[in-house]
């Protein structure tokens, strides 16, 4: 949480632009507990939207364990693009991964939703099967 005084505030613009590379720096770095420490417990991502949602620490360690484990996943990222209403962050990368034994590249857009603790709560992927090469 952001604290001014006694005073709560939502993370400015650039400070949830943060939580988004760092997402995708702890990704590319296999770092699973790091990237949990960036959700909030109850969070839930759906990578891509229409698969189906993943929530909660528990699931969230065994979604991204096996992600560090089975696609060596690097991610570049794109100028990231923040929101008027002070809880949205859009973020357009490239994910190189190994998918099934061969070099792949995804072109995603993943949209995060960041709360006053600056800390994940959702997070949707927006990627499909032409954006796969």
């Amino acid at each position: 949480m952001i604290e001014i005084g006694h005073t709560r505030r939502m993370p400015s613009e650039p400070e949830r632009k943060k939580v988004a590379i760092a997402y995708c720096e702890r990704v590319t770095a296999g770092d699973v507990e790091g990237i949990l420490e960036l959700f909030e417990p109850d969070a839930v991502i759906e990578d891509p939207v229409g698969t189906g949602p993943v929530a909660g620490h528990d699931a969230l360690r065994e979604y991204y364990r096996n992600i560090v484990d089975n696609y060596g996943s690097r991610i570049e990222t794109g100028e990231a693009r923040g929101s008027h209403e002070d809880t949205f962050v859009a973020l357009p990368i490239v994910v190189t991964a190994t998918i099934g034994g061969k070099a792949s590249v995804v072109n995603s857009v993943d949209v995060f939703e960041i709360n006053d603790a600056c800390r994940i709560t959702r997070m949707w992927a927006y990627w499909g099967p032409s954006d796969i090469r």
